[in-house]
């Protein structure tokens, strides 16, 4: 299954590819996968801190169908974070119990690697410990993650090298070309499918 874009580090050893019903009308800047935990399960509690952010939706056909199609049938609110501090997602597999980081809002995507700095007893306090379920009830899925890349970092690499010709990130810390591919995403979102209640939008993120 071609997934066009390499896997971000933290979720590569739990990236499988051979559902295709997973991989439709994908983009060219676009990576997606199933996560597959690393005793071979697929099916995952999430666990999150913070909070869903959610909205009222025009009581009109068109936009309750434009609504389903984008978020599903059962769509519960995105995880998001607050004005203290940002989100932070788990997938934990229901049968081995192993946890799996699919997303922290201090640490991914290209803001965090070039942009914002967060202040420790910000961060630290954070405990993800709410179980995320659906409108109907759902809290068992199988997870896609989805990162895009709209920066050409191979494109744009000479303006972001320093004095010694690095490409260095916020913190100091020098990075390859090739690890910032990986891992410079600017937009991220997590889709999650149940057995009963089919697909549900469970966070999504602009990170540039």
């Amino acid at each position: 299954m071609n997934a066009n874009k390499q896997a971000p580090d933290h979720l590569a050893p739990f990236s499988v590819y051979d559902n295709p019903d997973y991989f439709n009308k994908m983009h060219a800047i676009e990576w997606r996968a199933q996560l597959q935990s690393s005793h071979g399960g697929r099916l995952f509690r999430i666990l999150y801190y913070n909070e869903l952010y959610n909205w009222p939706v025009k009581d009109t056909p068109q936009h309750r169908e434009f609504h389903e199609k984008n978020y599903g049938k059962h769509f519960a609110g995105l995880i998001a974070g607050s004005d203290f501090a940002p989100e932070l997602i788990y997938a934990v597999d229901i049968v081995s119990g192993e946890k799996i980081l699919l997303f922290d809002g201090c640490v991914h995507g290209y803001n965090n690697l070039f942009c914002d700095e967060w202040l420790t007893e910000e961060t630290n306090k954070r405990v993800a410990d709410k179980v995320y379920r659906d409108s109907a009830g759902n809290e068992v899925f199988e997870i896609v993650p989805v990162a895009f890349f709209n920066i050409d970092y191979e494109e744009e690499q000479a303006t972001m090298k320093d004095t010694q010709g690095d490409i260095r990130l916020l913190n100091g810390e020098k990075v390859t070309l090739d690890w910032l591919q990986r891992n410079g995403f600017d937009a991220f979102g997590i889709n999650a499918y149940s057995a009963k209640g089919g697909f549900v939008s469970v966070h999504s993120a602009e990170l540039a």
